[in-house]
């Protein structure tokens, strides 16, 4: 699984949704807001216009932001609605 999480500085959501990942055990790639040359060099990379952080992609497909990063491991059963961690 690849994951690449887009983020900014001073975002909670970002800071959620890192450490869901890591809760999880997932590697992931951060690529920060601050690193691009410009806000548009970021939406590219992005692949769509987007106006919040963080954005996922999860094997190169655009999952959203952190509310569906938990929605997307929910349906896998790794996690409850609330982001905790499932017991296995």
């Amino acid at each position: 699984m690849i994951i690449v999480l887009y983020s900014k500085e001073n975002c909670s959501y970002c800071t959620r949704a890192k450490s869901l990942l890591d809760n999880l055990n997932l590697d992931y790639e951060e690529r920060k807001l601050e690193d691009y040359p410009n806000t548009d060099a970021l939406l590219e990379d992005i692949g769509k216009k987007v106006r919040t952080m963080p954005q996922i992609k999860i094997n190169n497909e655009l999952i959203g932001g952190y509310n569906q990063l938990v929605e997307y491991f929910a349906d896998k059963g790794r996690v409850n609605f609330k982001g905790e961690i499932v017991s296995e």
